[in-house]
């Protein structure tokens, strides 16, 4: 199959059913679910389409200086939050040098949060920046030499710098086809600017499902079009690659693109994006990874599994200011309630005028 011959529709994400309206007063999940739907989403989706349009008209630095600064303003408020103090952990214990602290530690976390809110303001202009001259591609020419450049490539790639424009380098930068693979969010509103930002510039990414798993297998196993996998993805409220001293992932992106690769015969090549100054971004491609076609399927799976990982964690840990997935590895001695949290809350229900004051036990529901 080519894939011109997949209608673009076939890459948006599925859309909840919407509850009924009169949910809307009621308690509990259904009345939750119904004001997410018909009241939060919509005025949060109002506001991803404004900034999206205000940000595509801007030059194509302006937008993401702008939000740099608010996301700097932001971090001091978010500081006590779990995501927030889970991003200051895993920056301190993931770092190469060994644990970060103090100033050393208090610069990362700025950088991380500058550079998530540039990474945001730069999804209106994704197209713009190639065009403009930001983006310099490194290897493409080693994998020339190597005779490998006339093939079909199967992507691995992590979320650093700006990662959505990596999507747009691959697909329309090297004049190659190539498709991908996306978790939507929750936010309906979201999905639907992301899908016409996509469509703007014709990379087809394909939902979770059997229909798009479908779609995937002939464009790629039988099409020989390129394929974009990104290894870090959440499953099951975690990041399983890089491994970080854990066990091998048995599904996921990783797993499907070296199943992938496997049955296609294209090589699994190593890319991935990093910020080079303010207003500039470094592709770089390696050479393929080692992937053993001889042995049996599942031993040649998580052979690739470990040459990903040792692949990517060096370049994950040199560059954790600018890995967006960060927030999303749950290490097992992060401590998500700390003490001085349970302390508050005694403090807050022993206060005058609180609940406990009036016979309830702490953290007990109110009537």
């Amino acid at each position: 199959m080519r894939l011109e011959d997949v209608p673009f529709s076939e890459t948006m994400a599925p859309e909840p059913e919407a509850p009924p309206l009169r949910h809307l007063l009621w308690r509990g999940d259904a009345g939750r679910q119904a004001r997410r739907y018909h009241v939060f989403d919509r005025i949060a989706g109002a506001r991803l389409v404004a900034l999206d349009a205000l940000f595509r008209r801007l030059p194509v630095d302006v937008a993401p200086a702008f939000a740099e600064r608010v996301a700097s303003a932001v971090r001091p408020l978010q500081r006590r939050r779990v995501y927030a103090r889970r991003i200051a952990h895993n920056l301190s214990v993931l770092a190469p040098e060994g644990p970060r602290e103090g100033r050393a530690l208090q610069t990362a976390v700025a950088n991380w949060w500058q550079n998530a809110g540039r990474t945001v303001a730069e999804y209106a202009c994704v197209e713009r920046y190639r065009k403009a001259g930001r983006v310099t591609v490194e290897g493409l020419d080693a994998l020339r030499d190597m005779g490998l450049a006339d093939g079909q490539f199967i992507y691995v790639s992590v979320h650093l710098g700006s990662f959505e424009l990596l999507g747009e380098v691959v697909s329309r930068g090297f004049q190659r086809p190539c498709v991908g693979i996306w978790e939507p969010e929750t936010n309906r509103f979201k999905n639907r600017l992301l899908s016409r930002l996509r469509k703007r510039y014709g990379f087809h990414v394909f939902p979770p499902g059997r229909r798009s798993a479908r779609h995937i297998h002939r464009c790629v196993v039988q099409g020989g079009c390129d394929i974009l996998c990104y290894v870090d993805e959440v499953r099951d409220r975690q990041i399983h690659l890089p491994l970080f001293g854990r066990p091998l992932p048995d599904r996921g992106n990783a797993v499907n693109a070296v199943k992938l690769a496997l049955r296609s015969g294209a090589p699994l090549i190593p890319i991935y994006m990093l910020r080079d100054g303010k207003g500039g971004f470094r592709v770089r491609l390696h050479p393929p990874l080692p992937l053993d076609r001889e042995a049996p399927t599942g031993e040649a799976i998580d052979k690739a599994l470990g040459e990903i990982d040792r692949f990517f964690d060096p370049i994950v840990r040199a560059h954790l200011d600018q890995w967006w997935m960060l927030s999303e590895v749950r290490l097992p001695d992060f401590v998500a309630k700390p003490a001085w949290t349970g302390q508050r809350r005694l403090n807050r229900a022993a206060a005058p005028g609180t609940a406990s004051g009036r016979g309830t036990a702490p953290g007990s529901p109110r009537g």
